[in-house]
């Protein structure tokens, strides 16, 4: 005998979670299943959250070791209790999870079911060996680590993101394979409490996302704090004896091995369906993940997809946003669609990186002739104050329109400043509507105010 609901929601994470409240808010009869006995997905367990508390102790350590540069005599003997880290995420991950849960277990239209979903056929899943049928189904399974295709046998003992925040001791060294986004996080954070860290990376400089002046400065703090990267690396084979790891990798003509105690594998984020048996439900997918249209439909009309498990930008509030697309296709009487060129995201590196919108790179590719102007923090006060002078703040201008299509901050808190950029963007504005607000003085944020008139004495001059 099959329960039925009018939506089941697959995967509780920054995707489906929101999506099955928002539902069940309009009376909705939802499902919401997850192999997890609570909701939150990869990024409440495993990955943003458990990265900024660790990103939040070592910046924090980092400080107290280097409080000379601010004239502060300690007496050297600081010490970081990596179990007490662990303590603080594992405190705020249960809180956030459970909190949320309760929010559930009070709305009557939403059920919380812990299981593995598979479908029966294009109405019907099946969780736990019972059956359930649907008018509606929601695919937000989340994404997964992909490893890439080599030889050896130590490929399934390498730690992913996940696994380093399980590690009850500090490890004494560390080798990324990969310099994407998860791996110059960790790789930064691990590096400040005193982690011997190795990158191999097989393209020629880091973070392949971000633009190369951006990437660079990122990629200058580093070696200069004595992490190591290997570039345009081919990995060949990791092997695992004696408690420790063989790293084979050629470089150029030369061939090479690491020995490690810890590898750690960063090369790339995949959509985790594997398992959900779409092809009973004639859901079409890809290795991108589930396929879907502007208005994230699947192949099935009524069978939708968002988050990490589709093709696009893998962020949790990126998956949120894609979440309240899906409700209001599903059920109200107009539809909308996805569209990302207002779309915002940080790299919680040193410096941090911030961008919003679209990139001179897209630009080109759709012929948008574009003006880039460009404030450097050397030259900002309080920069100079936090002894922090690297990085600068980007405003790419669409040249008909006067409009800031796109925005790019690199600084030590550009987490901060993405929100006024956000703003920016999302409402259209131009340098000229940016000059128009007071930003007080000495602050970071004063640099947009900054810019925009550093944007308006050149057109005056041009003027003249």
């Amino acid at each position: 005998m099959k329960t039925h609901y009018d939506l089941i929601v697959i995967g509780a994470g920054p995707a489906g979670t929101p999506a099955a409240m928002a539902a069940a808010q309009f009376g909705v009869k939802t499902l919401l299943v997850d192999k997890r006995e609570a909701p939150g997905g990869e990024c409440l367990f495993e990955g943003c959250i458990p990265s900024k508390v660790l990103e939040n102790a070592a910046n924090r350590y980092w400080d107290v070791v280097n409080s000379d540069k601010f004239h502060i005599e300690l007496d050297g003997a600081e010490q970081m209790h990596w179990n007490g880290v662990l303590k603080d995420k594992d405190e705020i991950v249960k809180n956030r999870s459970l909190s949320t849960l309760k929010q559930i277990k009070k709305m009557p239209s939403l059920d919380y079911k812990q299981g593995e979903a598979k479908f029966v056929d294009s109405y019907t899943v099946r969780i736990n060996e019972e059956l359930f049928s649907f008018d509606k189904a929601l695919i937000a399974s989340g994404g997964k680590t992909l490893f890439p295709p080599i030889k050896g046998n130590g490929l399934n003992k390498v730690w992913t993101n996940r696994d380093i925040f399980f590690e009850e001791t500090l490890p004494k060294e560390l080798l990324f394979v990969g310099a994407g986004a998860v791996s110059c996080e960790l790789v930064q954070m691990f590096n400040k409490l005193g982690v011997k860290c190795h990158i191999l990376e097989r393209s020629a400089r880091i973070l392949k996302h971000v633009s190369q002046d951006g990437a660079l400065l990122v990629q200058e703090n580093m070696l200069q704090n004595g992490i190591k990267i290997d570039f345009n690396t081919n990995l060949q084979k990791i092997d695992y004896e004696n408690n420790r790891f063989k790293v084979y990798f050629t470089q150029g003509n030369e061939e090479h091995v690491l020995e490690y105690e810890h590898v750690v594998m960063a090369t790339g984020r995949g959509a985790n369906v594997d398992g959900l048996e779409l092809e009973k439900a004639e859901v079409e997918y890809d290795a991108k993940g589930v396929i879907v249209n502007e208005k994230l439909q699947s192949s099935q009309s009524h069978i939708y997809a968002c988050g990490d498990c589709i093709k696009g930008p893998k962020f949790a509030h990126t998956a949120s946003y894609e979440a309240g697309i899906v409700v209001h296709n599903m059920f109200a009487p107009s539809t909308h669609v996805v569209k990302f060129d207002k779309n915002s995201w940080v790299l919680f590196s040193d410096p941090q990186v911030g961008i919003v919108g679209i990139d001179e790179q897209t630009a080109a590719a759709r012929r948008i002739e574009v003006d880039v102007e460009i404030y450097k923090y050397a030259i900002d006060a309080r920069s100079q104050i936090d002894k922090k002078i690297d990085g600068f703040l980007k405003f790419i201008i669409d040249k008909k329109s006067k409009v800031i299509i796109g925005i790019e901050i690199v600084n030590e808190d550009a987490s901060s400043l993405i929100g006024e950029a956000s703003l920016i963007v999302a409402n259209e504005m131009s340098a000229m509507d940016v000059l128009k607000a007071i930003h007080p003085h000495p602050t970071l944020t004063e640099s947009f105010g900054k810019l925009a008139q550093q944007i308006f004495f050149k057109s005056m001059m041009k003027r003249g």
